[in-house]
């Protein structure tokens, strides 16, 4: 008798696939923009959060979260050591609504942040060259926009096998994805 895995191309399927090839990306990434920021004591997801905060055009802790791709929980938890480190502020927005705010020690780190990054961000472009730094962000958008599609988020046709579509790909959000 055989056992029903020997039919099964486990290794081909971890070469293909773009979840598991996403996620190891995403590993290495934040692993050299985390060496870079480890100098200001944070780690790429504590700078990406006061960046967004800092934009100041969300008017929600949830359009924050959304904004970052993450749950409301997971902001929660992710703002709690910026508050204690005195780097924001929650400000009353009226009912229930609490919106994150930077305090001016907050404001100073994300100028740090943005040197910071500047360099990791140029490290990575230069060796990608502009071309490929462009095909790169494209190629990652496609990518977005067929997982939203597929979840129902944006559009309502889905791509031919091809991947080509009828019509034109909006967010429901307007956001670009």
């Amino acid at each position: 008798m055989t056992d029903p895995l020997d039919d099964i191309d486990l290794m081909h399927m971890g070469r293909m696939c773009f979840g598991h090839a996403a996620r190891r990306t995403a590993n290495l990434l934040t692993r050299h923009y985390n060496r870079h920021l480890a100098a200001l004591g944070l780690e790429l997801t504590q700078a990406q959060l006061l960046a967004a905060i800092a934009e100041g055009s969300a008017t929600s802790a949830s359009e924050i979260a959304r904004f970052l791709g993450i749950d409301r929980s997971t902001l929660a938890r992710n703002l709690k050591p910026l508050e204690t480190a005195g780097l924001i502020t929650r400000q009353d927005q009226g009912g229930r609504r609490v919106l994150p705010v930077l305090t001016s020690a907050g404001k100073n780190k994300v100028i740090e942040i943005h040197q910071t990054w500047s360099r990791a961000q140029t490290e990575i472009s230069d060796l990608l060259g502009p071309d490929g730094a462009q095909a790169v962000r494209s190629h990652m958008s496609a990518l977005r926009k067929a997982v939203h599609i597929l979840s129902g988020e944006i559009g309502t046709e889905r791509p031919n096998r091809a991947g080509q579509s009828a019509q034109t790909i909006s967010s429901k959000s307007g956001r670009q994805t």
